[in-house]
């Protein structure tokens, strides 16, 4: 008769692979993994969340977030159900091609910028994509997107001065 496994506990120490693989600083993702996911495609990244047309009055307003999953994929992400995303860095996403174009542009973009309205407050996330040396530290994508100073919180949605 086969014996069940146990799961690991807690106090198990964490796979070498898991304690190897770095994790960009607060407020900023790597470019391999941003390049990753835009490689693997719009359609695999859209089954990570799960969006309705918010519409107001007739006119498009931007996408209504449903759900996100998996939780520990969008973890240190201030979106939630409820939040209707409205532009991705800068780029109205109303249009298939435009969410496509929007998508793309993260192969070249220096900072990931996502304009949501919650409770209806404007708001923005910022996150700046950062290169990682060979030697496991990190310098900026670009000048403008330089990383939170060391300790600095994880960026929190904050209100958009545009509109």
């Amino acid at each position: 008769m086969d014996e069940p496994i146990a799961a690991p506990s807690a106090g198990d120490p964490p796979s070498i692979a898991a304690a190897a693989k770095p994790k960009p600083p607060p407020g900023s993702l790597f470019r391999k993994d941003v390049n990753a996911t835009v490689e693997e495609g719009l359609g695999y990244f859209l089954q990570r969340v799960s969006v309705d047309p918010e519409i107001v009055g007739g006119k498009f307003q931007g996408f209504r977030i449903v759900e996100l999953r998996p939780a520990d994929y969008w973890q240190g992400v201030d979106l939630k159900p409820g939040d209707v995303v409205t532009k991705v860095n800068g780029q109205s996403i109303e249009r298939d091609i435009d969410a496509y174009q929007a998508f793309q542009g993260l192969l070249a973009a220096p900072s990931l910028r996502v304009s949501f309205v919650r409770g209806g407050s404007p708001r923005e996330l910022v996150f700046a994509i950062l290169d990682e040396k060979n030697d496991g530290t990190k310098k900026p994508a670009s000048p403008k997107a330089a990383p939170p100073a060391p300790g600095a919180p994880a960026p929190a949605a904050k209100p958009s001065t545009a509109g």
